[in-house]
């Protein structure tokens, strides 16, 4: 079983690893290319295709994965259409909306009208929508090596057309917007014709299911608000700048975000991995609660040692960056925040998701988003990109307890809570002196001590796992 996990992980996560790097290089490039100002209206169109997300795919996607598994193994094409039947019509509404209104959200979101980005927009929404569903299909069925494929796939191409766009275009984010939707377009493409079994036409009106429409509406609704809760949760730094700020000081939080976000991949590839293994095995036995417990605290571990390692390294990240965006370095460490929390709560959240009880994730988003925004506005008019930082921090360690906490009521598992907060707090005083100290040596040395110390921390959970692998 424990070896049957690793081949899963590491099927999931090479194509994820490799494109890093490639992720990395790109956003070097993209950096030396690009003003921050224009970097900050590349932020605005991604925001902009995030939020229309929401609002078309319904929560539907999360019915998908919930369902997939108690649906007979024939049927799942059904259970695709199901699910994107209500997408359809909410997307068209979507598209129309934006249609008569292009003018003023493009004021909005770029400070200037234009129409060709604007059709980009709505071309990327229906081309990311059926990219959600496309990879959930391959995800479901833990096809490791074709998701690793296609993560490398994203990265290369984005990298080329980058490329390709800046030589015809100049130094305008609107290369950025388009090589951004022709990968996404060229990617759902190849994975729509690659699972064509499941997408074939004669699912359609398949009626014979163990979920209906209304059961995947009912599961989903909740998810609508929680899901919008959640992304004004973690998008309001970005708001708050363009509304407090400009697009000076949100270009140089965008590129200090985008390193972060290349760590959301550790986080991506475990919930990919994880999300369909968890509820497999809980589906199967209940009462084993040892994975969970193990794989938290290996997690716990292998993302605190990352978020401390990107810290330390942040004065030699932000001088690949170019020399426009150096005040970037002091808005990185506390921004580690967000995919450390994140991942880590994905394997303490458990609980709420095993029972069925999506209206806490409401409640948990709800009261994150409030303390978000609450923080940006009264750091970020004063602190800018640097108050943004501080305040999502804070907001995703609320997020993590109240999913940890809450989940326990439910599902009782050994998570280690006593390591789980020392590391937490480490990584805490790691990212406040690193914030507000210049000395690249003691940031240095004074992150290797607490490498060495979580090692210590964790060493009979590293000798446990070590132990089951090699048996």
């Amino acid at each position: 079983m424990n070896n049957n996990l690793i081949k899963k992980f590491l099927s999931f996560s090479y194509g994820s690893f490799l494109g890093l790097i490639i992720g990395f290089i790109t956003t070097m490039i993209t950096t030396r290319i690009l003003q921050p100002e224009e970097f900050g209206k590349v932020s605005m169109f991604t925001l902009a295709i995030n939020i229309s997300m929401i609002f078309a795919i319904f929560g539907t996607d999360q019915a998908f994965v919930r369902f997939f598994y108690e649906e007979e193994k024939s049927k799942r094409g059904g259970l695709l259409y199901n699910c994107l039947k209500p997408v359809f019509y909410l997307t068209l509404f979507l598209l129309l909306t934006f249609l008569f209104f292009q003018k003023k959200l493009s004021l909005m979101l770029f400070g200037e009208y234009n129409s060709i980005v604007a059709v980009m927009l709505a071309l990327g929404i229906v081309v990311q929508i059926l990219y959600r569903y496309a990879s959930l299909v391959i995800r479901m069925q833990q096809k490791g090596h074709l998701f690793s494929l296609i993560e490398l796939l994203n990265r290369i191409f984005t990298f080329i057309l980058i490329i390709m766009f800046y030589l015809i275009m100049g130094p305008t984010f609107e290369i950025v917007v388009y090589s951004t939707v022709f990968t996404f377009l060229l990617l759902t493409i190849y994975l729509i014709y690659n699972q064509k079994n499941i997408w074939s036409f004669k699912y359609f009106s398949e009626n014979s299911l163990k979920h209906n429409n209304k059961d995947i509406l009912k599961y989903s609704y909740p998810l609508v608000l929680t899901t919008l809760i959640t992304w004004l949760f973690e998008a309001f730094d970005k708001i708050a700048l363009r509304q407090w700020a400009d697009f000076q000081e949100l270009g140089l939080y965008s590129s200090a975000f985008k390193i972060v976000a290349l760590l959301t991949i550790f986080q991506k590839v475990f919930a990919t991995f994880w999300t369909p293994v968890a509820y497999e095995s809980f589906e199967n036995n209940p009462k084993n609660t040892m994975i969970y417990s193990n794989v938290s605290k290996i997690v716990t571990f292998l993302m605190s040692i990352v978020a401390i390692v990107t810290i330390m390294a942040k004065d030699l990240i932000v001088v690949l960056l170019g020399p426009e965006y150096q005040e970037a370095s002091k808005i990185l460490p506390f921004l580690v925040f967000m995919p450390l929390m994140y991942t880590i709560s994905e394997t303490t959240v458990l609980g709420i998701n095993f029972y069925k009880k999506p209206k806490w994730h409401i409640v948990i988003a709800g009261v994150s988003c409030i303390c978000n925004i609450i923080g940006n506005w009264v750091l970020v008019p004063q602190f800018g990109g640097l108050g943004a930082a501080l305040s999502t921090a804070f907001s995703f360690l609320v997020f993590f307890m109240l999913r940890t906490h809450i989940s326990l009521k439910y599902y009782k598992v050994n998570y280690g809570l006593g390591k789980l907060y020392t590391s937490i707090v480490i990584v805490t005083i790691v990212s406040s002196l690193a914030t507000f100290n210049d000395r690249f040596l003691f940031n240095l040395v004074f992150g290797a001590i607490c490498i060495i110390f979580l090692v210590f921390l964790y060493i009979k959970d590293i000798k446990y796992i070590y132990a089951l692998k090699r048996t």
